[in-house]
């Protein structure tokens, strides 16, 4: 279920029509809090639409190079928010369009499906899509410049890393075939091997 999105360049603003309530409060429980990588909340009708700062750039799946150890600093200070019982609040949405660089500076949008879970799960589901289109070569530098940050500012716990990567793969692979994407990476079963060794 996706959100009617009108961009107004003119106006600086992108108007964000929710198709939920619930994703409605989703969304605002996140843009509320200021954060220093999400667009700002210009304002909101209390109900279903967003009116959001409008981000100049483009997202990271249409630039030749993305700086993952920048990206793992967005995952390390959106997983520092809030901890229940070990879990945090997960983007879990790992379309390369939630990640915006404009003017230098990485951002995280569209929260419509952030749930609470371990920051682990919020890793392996972004990396997945990388491990989907990059050669082996170019996956294992992505890999390990997002990890090697996140393990240096952050907290990976190996269990859970390994025990998650078996079922989030499984999901990842159901959404795929649902929407009609078919893999033809020769290199994702190698990209999904070098995904286990967190430590190098």
């Amino acid at each position: 279920m996706k959100s009617n999105v009108m961009i107004q360049k003119d106006k600086k603003q992108v108007i964000k029509i929710c198709k939920s309530p619930k994703m409605f409060k989703k969304e605002l429980y996140i843009y509320e809090k200021k954060l220093p990588f999400t667009p700002k909340l210009l304002d909101h009708d209390g109900k279903n639409t967003l009116i959001l700062e409008y981000l100049e750039g483009a997202n990271i799946g249409e630039i030749e190079q993305p700086d993952f150890s920048q990206i793992a600093e967005l995952f390390i200070e959106l997983h520092a928010l809030e901890n229940i019982n070990g879990k945090c609040i997960c983007h879990s949405d790992n379309n390369p369009k939630n990640y915006i660089l404009s003017n230098g500076k990485y951002f995280m949008i569209d929260f419509g499906e952030w749930e609470y879970n371990y920051p682990e799960s919020d890793i392996i589901h972004f990396l997945l899509y990388w491990a989907s289109i990059y050669d082996s070569v170019q996956f294992e530098k992505a890999f390990r410049q997002l990890t090697d940050f996140y393990l240096a500012y952050g907290n990976i716990n190996p269990m859970e890393w390994e025990m998650s990567i078996p079922e989030i793969i499984e999901n990842f692979d159901n959404r795929r075939e649902r929407f009609g994407k078919i893999e033809l990476n020769p290199d994702i079963y190698r990209n999904r091997e070098i995904m286990k060794n967190i430590y190098g």
